[in-house]
């Protein structure tokens, strides 16, 4: 028979290598250990036998030799013992736990790698589930959304968890310097859901992939119907794309429903960390909905708890806040400031928009 090529073997030995998975490379190293043990056993009684050593001391030659420490202090002197040595710790031993030790190193590399690229079984409780993510600057998206979750008080400490079939080559550094970690999988199977311990999380985010697909909420709607299997207490955000859903989300389970605003994730993270409050800002995107609306009047030394109560009394609006003389934007001032400006902003319905001659008389 020819031999193999050098190159030929390397590559051969790269591909066998590369298929391992990480419970082949454990059970191997398992298996290279107690052929060591095995190996450790024999010379140490061999060394008790030809060299007549107690078990401890035989032991000690044995750990040095295989070691390639050699302190020197006891050494093997007979014939037998000496071969007992070149055969089971020169040829073997010290080959085996040179091997053993590169693939510890294998082992914690293809590790790494596996957690990197999201095909880790993280196990994970009282955490934020993100399903999904956008396929279009999906980890711009994310980046921001993570970022108002860390700097939302109630959320910091929350880990994150991201189950998206995005993100091939792990998520961005930065992303994941966060504290976040992704699972590579798709929510339609119980398999990938489970992965990501979906029934111990604190918070799930059910994200439509492609906003301009009604399709993405027909997905959103077997993800629910699979949730209540798992005995979910989290609390549960869906976005929406198809307005007619809504309540359909609502009645499968999530406590709330918003849309797919790309721009503000600020909106999703106010639907965890304060439900309720979306349903308020999600208004303001409506055409039909409440309005932040200008009027421009001066006033000068005012209080601002006062002019907000004459205008909530007589049906105006709610006031948000004011530019003072310096062009500055204030809001929600405190009530018993005085308070100076130019212009006033108010919250007022799209059907009953105030006149602003009602507006000047009650500041006035």
């Amino acid at each position: 028979m020819l031999p193999i090529k050098p190159l030929l073997w390397r590559r051969y030995r790269h591909r066998w290598y590369s298929s391992q998975t990480t419970s082949d490379r454990k059970r191997k190293i398992q298996e290279l250990l107690l052929l060591l043990f095995i190996l450790v056993i024999a010379n140490t009684i061999a060394m008790v036998i030809f060299e007549g050593l107690s078990f401890r001391n035989a032991a000690w030659l044995t750990m040095t030799t295989m070691t390639t420490v050699g302190y020197g202090d006891i050494s093997a002197e007979t014939d037998l013992g000496r071969l007992a040595t070149v055969l089971l710790m020169y040829l073997f031993g010290i080959f085996l736990l040179a091997q053993i030790v590169g693939e510890w190193i294998d082992y914690r590399i293809s590790q790494k790698e596996r957690m990197r690229k999201g095909h880790w079984r993280w196990k994970m409780k009282d955490h934020i589930v993100i399903v999904n993510t956008p396929e279009f600057n999906g980890a711009r998206y994310l980046r921001i959304l993570v970022e108002q979750i860390r700097g939302t008080p109630k959320l910091t400490d929350y880990p994150i968890e991201v189950l998206s079939a995005s993100f091939t080559d792990g998520l961005p550094p930065d992303i994941s310097a966060m504290g976040v970690v992704l699972h590579h999988g798709r929510p339609e199977g119980r398999t990938d859901l489970a992965d990501v311990d979906i029934a111990l999380a604190s918070y799930i985010i059910l994200m439509a992939v492609d906003t301009s697909d009604y399709r993405s909420d027909s997905l959103t709607l077997d993800v629910l119907d699979q949730l209540k299997s798992f005995d979910v207490q989290a609390h549960i955000v869906a976005e929406c794309v198809q307005e007619s859903n809504r309540v359909r989300l609502k009645r499968n389970g999530a406590h709330a429903v918003i849309r797919p605003v790309r721009a503000y994730p600020e909106l999703m993270v106010r639907a965890l960390a304060a439900p309720g409050t979306e349903a308020i800002l999600e208004d303001l995107f409506q055409h039909a909905g409440n309005h932040p609306r200008r009027y421009d009047i001066e006033f000068t030394a005012k209080s601002w708890g006062k002019m907000a109560c004459n205008i909530l009394s007589q049906g105006l609006g709610t006031p948000m806040g004011y530019l003072d003389i310096e062009q500055q934007i204030v809001t929600n001032p405190p009530p018993d400031q005085l308070v100076s400006g130019t212009a006033i902003f108010v919250i007022a319905s799209q059907d009953s928009a105030p006149e602003p001659e009602k507006v000047a008389a009650c500041i006035s």
